[in-house]
């Protein structure tokens, strides 16, 4: 099913939600007509690579 086996997505972390994120989550899914936990993987990815690319260039000012 997968070309590469590391793309496969198996690894799972629970997250609760409060009401309001909850509500803004889905309502965001269904504008972009994907499942809430799809979006909320595809964010939190996202927010991680940029997290990571500020590591590196905080590390990079110190060396420098």
């Amino acid at each position: 099913m997968y070309d590469n086996p590391k793309h496969l997505k198996d690894h799972i972390t629970k997250v609760r939600l409060d009401e309001e994120t909850d509500d803004l989550l889905r309502s965001l899914a269904r504008f972009h007509r994907t499942q809430p936990a799809v979006l909320a993987r595809e964010l939190l990815e996202e927010k991680l690579t940029e997290m990571l690319q500020g590591l590196k260039g905080s590390n990079a000012e110190e060396v420098a």
